[in-house]
């Protein structure tokens, strides 16, 4: 897959080969919540496991922006969706506004952005047709409800997407392309309207790269886990690293959606050999916003997927192993931060202590 670099202060790398990153986001949906979602992404940012990249996924407009104050605290990159505090629900999006608006972000400190240039008329009635639900993704619901309001034939960010690949490309601003009908339960799974959105994206893919845009593919949400296979086939041609959103394995445990996740996502980027997983909460499908613990478990299942997958195909990765194998090996103990042989869950009987056996 072709390889991404982020005009962030890290300057992060993404690509075939290289390990596996995390992404973590957080979001203000009310006035209240502002010093909330800083204090709970700060508390994070300050502990020893931490995110490569971060979103702000704001839907209340603050002044600064949460994510402004984030990157005095971040030197990796920031991403937004554009369209998020612009919607009405009475006027929908406008194109001058959102174009603006890309502009202002992408040369103050946002390195990516995600953009849903997919929606059509006739997946739309695909999705109504063939699905329980037909649109679960919130950024693709709203770039629909602009179709619909304000009688569209076409998107608005397929309008406008060789505007916004001239701001990428001025910038250096990495370019996600959203999935606005991505499954929203295991039971669609890897349907009809998920392979027909595909073959949309690969025409934005194709645009990008032809205007030197360094592009990314969100994926899907629901999918069985025996259906990865055949998806990574799919967008494996496309050159591109996946950024999947989820993807949940099993929609029978609700409050499980992190462990759910994070099994399918080590497959699938065992698979692709690279790319960035979206941290998910146990309580994605609650109806509440994650607390700082929920969001820091949810870090946590990402990270170790992202190791558990990073582990098939690179060096690097798998030092850190051999690091821990050393250590235990030394201490003779598995308790890694242990300051003498054995625990007191073993006792006597402990393996480690007793592990040199003469030979013959």
């Amino acid at each position: 897959m072709a390889e991404v670099i982020y005009n962030s202060p890290n300057r992060l790398k993404v690509g075939r080969g290289l390990p596996v990153r995390v992404n973590l986001s957080f979001g203000v949906e009310k006035p209240t919540a502002t010093s909330r979602e800083r204090e709970k992404v700060a508390r994070i940012l300050a502990r020893e496991l931490r995110p490569d990249l971060l979103m702000d996924l704001s839907v209340h407009k603050t002044a600064p922006e949460p994510w402004v104050h984030i990157r005095n605290i971040f030197d990796g990159p920031i991403g937004i969706l554009p369209h998020y505090l612009l919607f009405s629900d009475t006027h929908g999006l406008c194109e001058d506004s959102l174009l603006e608006r890309i502009k202002s972000v992408t040369s103050s400190g946002i390195n990516f952005i995600t953009v849903h240039c997919s929606p059509t008329h006739q997946l739309m009635e695909l999705a109504r047709q063939k699905r329980k639900t037909p649109v679960t993704s919130r950024g693709g619901s709203i770039v629909i409800r602009d179709m619909l309001i304000n009688r569209r034939s076409e998107n608005i960010y397929s309008k406008m997407f060789d505007e916004i690949c001239d701001v990428a490309q001025q910038t250096g601003t990495v370019v996600n392309l959203g999935t606005a009908f991505r499954s929203a339960s295991v039971a669609d799974g890897l349907d009809e309207v998920v392979k027909e959105e595909l073959i949309i994206q690969t025409e934005y893919i194709d645009r990008a790269r032809s205007k030197g845009i360094q592009i990314v593919l969100e994926g899907p949400g629901h999918i069985p886990l025996g259906q990865l296979t055949e998806y990574w086939q799919l967008i494996e041609p496309l050159n591109v690293s996946p950024m999947p959103l989820g993807p949940i394995v099993t929609d029978r445990f609700p409050v499980g959606d992190h462990i759910s996740s994070s099994i399918n996502v080590a497959y699938l980027m065992s698979l692709s050999q690279g790319g960035i997983i979206n941290a998910i909460t146990a309580v994605e499908h609650q109806g509440g916003v994650p607390s700082f613990h929920h969001t820091f478990a949810g870090l946590q299942a990402a990270l170790i997927a992202a190791q558990a997958a990073s582990l098939n195909y690179c060096q690097d990765a798998f030092h850190e192993e051999q690091v821990i194998a050393d250590r235990r090996a030394d201490r003779q103990s598995c308790v890694l931060d242990s300051a003498s042989a054995g625990c007191t869950r073993c006792e006597k009987i402990c393996p480690l202590i007793h592990s040199n056996y003469p030979s013959g």
